[in-house]
């Protein structure tokens, strides 16, 4: 049980580290790291987002919006077949970002990833960020 842990524990973290959207092989290490029938939640959305190549054009679209942003790597712990890690991130808005254009404001705040991990391959993600908070960093609603 201690070496799945610890191997669906690198996973997570090199699909964290190498696979964020800023790196330049980033979809290459999605190939590697997910299933082609990958489910991701994304800020607690009605709908998920299902299949590795539509994960991979929306997210493309959000580090498109915030090309230079980057992640300070918090808590991280594994059980079971679930991985979670706690980040910060920090980015400047240069790009359109669901839907808004540019308003070449930064934004800083945490956020959390839990993974699910089955034969050695990401099944199933979960992402939260207060979403409320990167608007009112943007200027777009009011604190």
């Amino acid at each position: 049980m201690t070496i799945l842990l610890e191997d669906n524990k690198a996973i997570a973290l090199r699909f964290a580290q190498e696979g964020w959207g800023t790196e330049p092989h980033w979809r290459q290490i999605w190939d590697e790291l997910m299933s082609p029938d990958v489910i991701y939640h994304f800020n607690s959305a009605a709908a998920p987002i299902a299949g590795l190549e539509a994960n991979k054009a929306f997210n493309a679209s959000l580090f498109e919006g915030f090309p230079d942003i980057y992640q300070t790597m918090g808590d991280v712990i594994a059980e079971s077949d679930k991985v979670v890690y706690r980040t910060t991130i920090q980015g400047t808005q240069t790009g359109e970002f669901l839907g808004v254009p540019p308003t070449g404001k930064g934004v800083k705040v945490n956020d959390f990833t839990l993974l699910r991990i089955a034969g050695g391959k990401i099944v199933e993600w979960w992402y939260e960020c207060n979403l409320l908070e990167v608007m009112q960093q943007l200027g777009l609603m009011a604190a």
